[in-house]
Order: structure tokens, then C-alpha cells, then sequence
């Protein structure tokens, strides 16, 4: 991954912005998981509204709960899965540009 750079300073200018977008990425999931559970409050407030209009049975909120609760589920099963990867990734990212760094320090 950083095996190109020869010089101290690219590497790390490389190694930085590797960094910051491991951290955009981290955002943008943060990001996708308030949007999701934005979404699925909307949606009970939508259902509750329809609730009180059209009658409908106590069972239906049980039902609604049950599908909002294996929503909330199954994003923040796919979140923690992305967030796993990113952190390996940092971890592998990391990893390379330490041994990198030793290889320019030993050829000086």
C-alpha cells in the first residue's frame, strides 16, 4: 500500500489522508444510522396518525413494533459489520505505514 513512497514526508501526507478518509467513512455510516432511525420514527408517527384515523387494532402496534424493532435489527447489525471492516482496515492501513516508516528510517 505505501511501498511507493521513498521519502518520510509522503508517506505520511499518504498515511493521512488514508486516515481522514477511514474517517469520512465512519461519518458516513454514523450518518446512515440516524437517517435510518429518522426514517423508521417517521414511519411509527405515520402509523400511530393512520391508527387513530382508521381504527385500527392494538395487534397492528404490536406488529408495527416488531417490524421497527427488526429494522433497528438488521441496520445496526450491517452498521456494526461495515464498522468491523473499517477498523481492520485502519488496523492494516496502520500496520503498512509503520513498516514502511522502519524501511525509510533503515535506508537513511
Amino acid at each position: 500500500m505505501f511501498s511507493k513512497y521513498k521519502k518520510i514526508e509522503d508517506l505520511e501526507d499518504a498515511y493521512d489522508t488514508e486516515k481522514k478518509k477511514i474517517d469520512i467513512e465512519f461519518q458516513n455510516l454514523n450518518e446512515q444510522r440516524y437517517q435510518l432511525r429518522r426514517e423508521n420514527d417517521q414511519s411509527y408517527e405515520a402509523f400511530l396518525y393512520l391508527k387513530s384515523k382508521m381504527n385500527y387494532s392494538d395487534d397492528s402496534n404490536t406488529r408495527m413494533m416488531n417490524i421497527i424493532d427488526q429494522c433497528d435489527r438488521e441496520i445496526n447489525d450491517y452498521i456494526h459489520h461495515k464498522e468491523r471492516k473499517l477498523e481492520n482496515y485502519k488496523y492494516e492501513v496502520r500496520k503498512e505505514y509503520l513498516k514502511q516508516t522502519e524501511k525509510i528510517m533503515e535506508a537513511e
